[in-house]
């Protein structure tokens, strides 16, 4: 019934416009273009995404936006041509349409051989096979079985009425092949995504899937290819590129010829594309089957959260792999993210609200809160996926999924104005009790990137700059500093270091100290002046003066015990996570009040994944954890994390 009705619609519509000057037509088509872009949110989605992929660097959002739109005044427009694909005639070529290079499609028909006249959905591509037809070439056209019969059979006698012959389903490669054969012209559209088994070539910077359909009839039957491409100028007035022949007679038959070739048709439709970038078809998924994407990680300069996010960059790394992908195939992109002020922190969070791809007052309020060099960077940045992690960069990372038409993903719980429903995956520790729902996935600890090959690797690389006597005695410290809730005073910090000497003192251990780059200054001094020349320590990093990648990993590895400042979960996790015994100490709260973070300590030291230990209490913690022999107990975090990144992806 749909069918019919959309047949007999567009008869009535071809009927009405037979009496419509073509101008008047095409001004319609362009006001209808102005609707369909408004009303049409998918397809409009998937646009500017691949011209943020293909232009980001060089147009702004704004300028995108524009294009899209543009996109679908050009799109109804050739719809209204053909609607109109019965008053072509020779007298309509003559006024409308201008042809480049003519005298190629002479000499392509001169050759004595079989020509493809090979294009894509650029420009109004229906026409491009009546102007053939009525220039004395009529071609043989390859069409697309359309789902409605009704209407799909009108459209094929419209390319009829002038002469063309069009190709229908069923034994279509065999019927090219004979024309070909026969030394005929044919007409092929070839620019869509070819799938995982097509051949891949380079297509505004991105491997791209084609199909090598037309390569292989050109080299099998001995045919010439011939680009060619239709751009409007204006309204009706329309201009026939005719590009020079690919000839695989040229390519010497070689078995990649057919891959060269089909670069040579990609470079080409991509230099029309830049030329006229809204007369192509960008509201199909060109780049579906490229196996490169993208994730960008927003970074808010701390170590810890910044762990956290390329911890799951690296899970969509790897579910990416269980797919077939290569390691190198998922690019991570981390862009430092830099508020001008907190109130503009505050502006952003409550603007993400509103967030939405059209609105360019979201954009501006980006702009208006970020530092010119931050937005700027965001702005040419692609991705497929968006992390970040803390309720700081949640309302960025909003924003940048609305830019992208990406999935995002946040690590820890935003703050209550942004909810969670803004976001496709929130990874949230259990201690910030999280709500049930499919979108969120609890965790007993941060997320890490620590792995065991890492903590062979990087411990391995500290030995090749310290000396250790006792390899099976040595003790790891981890400090790190305050914040909102706690303080690493003078006291605190003496405390660890007279416990931690005095127990490597008794037990002939050695120790291996990296601070934080939130370690304070006056914390700083008081480990240097009291390890920097202690035999007894074997190593001191002062992040905030030379910091070493592999500082904390690499101690980690070599360690047997891990004393850490409980303040810091995201510290703690890492010291959980590397499969060894694990002591924190507490510092002196602000308040004397019950912490989320004390709770979180509490509830892991009660499920056995470490000791606390107030800081004079240290050395007999100590001696309590280096004597115990039980086994190491074992969190199953990252197993929980990848499964629910899987699924998203």
């Amino acid at each position: 019934m749909l069918d019919y009705i959309a047949y007999i619609l567009v008869r009535l519509l071809n009927c009405i416009f037979t009496f419509v000057p073509i101008s008047l037509s095409l001004w319609l088509g362009r006001r209808l273009g102005s609707v369909v872009f408004i009303i049409n949110k998918k397809r409009r989605l998937i646009a500017y995404a691949n011209l943020k992929a293909a232009f980001g660097k060089e147009k702004t959002p704004r300028d995108l936006r524009r294009l899209v739109k543009s996109i679908y005044k050009n799109l109804l427009q050739t719809f209204i041509e053909v609607l109109n694909l019965t008053k072509v005639n020779k007298r309509y070529i003559e006024k409308y349409i201008e042809i480049a290079n003519y005298e190629r499609v002479k000499e392509a028909h001169a050759s004595g051989r079989g020509t493809i006249l090979l294009t894509g959905h650029f420009g109004n591509w229906e026409l491009l096979s009546l102007v053939s037809a009525l220039i004395g070439y009529p071609i043989l056209v390859l069409a697309r079985e359309q789902k409605m019969k009704r209407l799909n059979e009108l459209l094929n006698r419209l390319r009829e009425s002038k002469g063309c012959r069009v190709i229908r389903k069923g034994i279509s490669t065999k019927n090219i092949l004979r024309a070909l054969y026969d030394k005929d012209m044919v007409g092929i559209l070839s620019d869509q995504d070819a799938g995982k088994n097509g051949i891949f070539v380079d297509f505004f910077g991105r491997p791209t899937s084609c199909h090598a359909g037309p390569m292989e009839m050109a080299k099998r039957t001995d045919s010439i290819i011939l680009p060619n491409f239709i751009a409007r100028v204006k309204g009706p007035y329309q201009k026939i590129f005719l590009e020079e022949f690919i000839d695989f007679r040229q390519s010497g038959n070689a078995p990649e010829d057919i891959k060269e070739n089909l670069q040579k048709f990609a470079y080409v439709l991509e230099s029309y594309i830049r030329r006229y970038p809204d007369q192509w078809l960008w509201l199909h998924k060109r780049w579906k089957s490229t196996p490169v994407r993208k994730v960008l990680v927003l970074n808010d300069g701390r170590k810890g959260h910044l762990n956290q996010s390329l911890a799951i960059a690296s899970a969509i790394q790897r579910a990416r792999m269980t797919q077939g992908y290569k390691l190198e195939d998922t690019e991570i992109v981390v862009i430092d993210v830099k508020f001008k002020n907190g109130f503009s922190r505050t502006l952003l969070s409550a603007c993400s609200l509103f967030a939405t791809w059209r609105c360019h007052g979201c954009m501006r309020c980006m702009r208006l809160c970020l530092e010119e060099k931050t937005y700027e960077a965001l702005m040419r940045a692609y991705s497929e996926f968006v992390v970040s992690c803390g309720s700081g960069l949640a309302a960025v990372n909003i924003f940048m999924s609305k830019e992208n038409n990406a999935k995002n993903i946040v690590v820890m719980e935003p703050n209550i104005i942004m909810g969670l429903k803004k976001f496709n995956l929130a990874v949230i520790p259990k201690h910030d009790r999280p709500p049930k729902a499919k979108n969120i996935v609890e965790t007993l600890l941060a997320p890490n990137l620590i792995e065991e090959g890492r903590l062979k690797k990087d411990g391995e690389s500290l030995l090749r700059d310290i000396r250790l006597e006792n390899p099976d005695k040595v003790m790891g410290l981890l400090v790190g500093g305050d914040n909102p809730e706690y303080t690493m005073t003078e006291r605190v910090v003496n405390e660890v270091i007279d416990g931690a000497l005095k127990f490597c003192e008794e037990m002939g251990a050695e120790l291996l100290v990296t601070t934080s780059r939130r370690t304070s200054r006056v914390v700083e001094d008081i480990l240097r002046n009291r390890l920097s020349a202690n035999p007894k320590c074997r190593l001191l990093v002062i992040a905030n003066e030379k910091n070493l990648d592999v500082a904390v990993t690499g101690i980690l590895g070599l360690s047997k015990v891990v004393i850490v400042s409980g303040e810091s979960i995201s510290m703690v996790s890492e010291a959980i996570s590397s499969g060894k015994k694990v002591i924190a100490f507490e510092l002196e709260k602000e308040k004397n009040v019950a912490t989320k973070h004390g709770k979180a300590l509490r509830d892991l030291e009660r499920q056995g994944y470490l000791v606390v230990a107030k800081p004079v209490d240290l050395y007999r913690g100590l001696k309590d954890v280096w004597r115990d022999f039980g086994p190491i107990k074992r969190v199953d975090d990252k197993e929980r994390i990848f499964e629910a990144v899987r699924r998203l992806i």
